[in-house]
């Protein structure tokens, strides 16, 4: 089949959506990877099947030129574009910005494929459906609606945002011939919300071989640690909602010898870090750049923990189960976790960690817990990597495709 698949973002930190083209073009299809152009870094191979078209999209630029900082003496400058970035974040500006964007999207998508014939159109997430009905019917094309979580109870939705985003996938739910989610809570969710459609889990686990961690590859925090110290981590956006101030009072909380690496980006790093200064922790608590996914492995593998503290604010944080919890397992890193549905059903059943409550006292206890079984934690984590693969769901994706064919 030649399959279409549809991102609203750049490609080259998605390892979920990478997973899933490198699984079908194995399989022998022609995917056509349709993203957004975020970055400025070259096209990635990915398969000699996969065909990637990276887009430029007017408002991503824009929003990339405004979000550039300003050099000192440039106030009057500086301003303005505060003023017409929180104008664009006005629910009744916002909106109708995002479906031009998407519309343009659509437009040169199409563009990009005059000469092309599409069986099937796969959609990652809700800010592609809408584009993907369209393409679905000028191909003639099946339909599939990937959604990774619940994508109108994301943190940062307004009310507004949120009544549209419920209507437009009611409406193209109908319209869906195959529907994909993560875990058995985000499918009843949606079901409950918009009906039910022939659906298959696939889970956020990561593409591992045991043999990756032997390879001798150069993975440097370069920060100085010492061999008594116990090294937590963060690995992901720097989004609210996540726990990430949880954690960083936590550490004010545990002896000297604990030692916290965040790695990632996003719009909370400035306000992370300034946190960190005021609590006198510069010297235990160091913030990574974002890292590829491929290596991604490397950096969480020199951990002793890792940290899944997402708060209860919405639906989409309690049953959404992050990609991360399986990468810390497959590191053999064991978790302390917010105790939420979508990530019990992992730590819970498979004890590669601890479930906390969503307070510094809490993580503390957590941390601790493990680490007065850590060998007990540890052994689980490496067990659990040989049941929870990407081999395994990556069948189950092939054998969807087989049904459409």
């Amino acid at each position: 089949m030649n399959i279409l698949m549809l991102l609203y973002k750049d490609i080259p930190y998605d390892a979920r959506v990478k997973r899933e083209a490198l699984a079908l073009a194995d399989a022998g299809h022609a995917v056509y990877l349709a993203c957004v152009r975020e970055f400025q870094e070259p096209d990635p191979f990915l398969h000699k099947n996969i065909h990637l078209i990276r887009i430029g999209i007017s408002v991503k630029s824009l929003k990339a030129t405004m979000s550039k900082g300003n050099a000192g003496g440039q106030t009057r400058q500086s301003a303005i574009k505060k003023l017409i970035v929180r104008t664009a974040r006005l629910p009744i500006v916002k909106i109708p910005k995002d479906y031009l964007a998407y519309y343009e999207f659509y437009k040169k998508v199409k563009a990009n494929l005059k000469d092309v014939s599409i069986d099937a159109v796969h959609c990652h997430d809700l800010n592609t459906l809408w584009q993907g009905h369209m393409l679905s019917n000028d191909f003639s094309a099946k339909l599939i609606y990937d959604s990774h979580e619940i994508f109108n109870e994301m943190a940062g939705r307004n009310q507004l945002d949120r009544i549209v985003g419920y209507s437009m996938e009611k409406r193209l739910f109908k319209k869906i011939d195959y529907f994909i989610t993560v875990n058995p809570y985000l499918r009843d969710y949606l079901f409950e919300k918009n009906g039910e459609k022939p659906c298959v889990l696939i889970q956020n686990i990561p593409l591992f071989h045991k043999d990756i961690l032997n390879q001798d590859k150069q993975i440097d925090w370069d920060y100085r640690f010492k061999e008594e110290d116990t090294i937590l981590l963060y690995q992901g956006g720097f989004s609210p909602y996540r726990g990430l101030e949880l954690i960083i009072d936590a550490m004010a909380k545990l002896p000297e010898t604990f030692k916290l690496v965040m790695v990632g980006s996003g719009i909370l790093k400035e306000e992370l870090v300034s946190r960190t200064h005021s609590l006198g922790l510069s010297d235990r608590v160091f913030f990574h750049d974002q890292v590829s996914s491929e290596d991604l492995i490397h950096y969480t593998a020199k951990a002793d923990i890792g940290l899944v503290m997402y708060e209860k604010v919405s639906k989409n944080n309690y049953y959404s189960t992050p990609n991360k919890i399986f990468e810390y397992l497959q590191a053999g890193v064991p978790a302390v976790s917010s105790n939420h549905p979508g990530k019990s059903v992992i730590i819970d059943e498979y004890n590669t960690g601890v479930l906390a409550e969503e307070t510094p006292e809490g993580i503390v206890n957590g941390i601790l817990e493990i680490m007065n079984q850590y060998s007990y934690y540890q052994q689980n984590c490496l067990l659990a990597r040989e049941v929870l693969t990407w081999d395994a769901e990556s069948k189950k994706l092939i054998q969807m495709y087989d049904n459409l064919s």
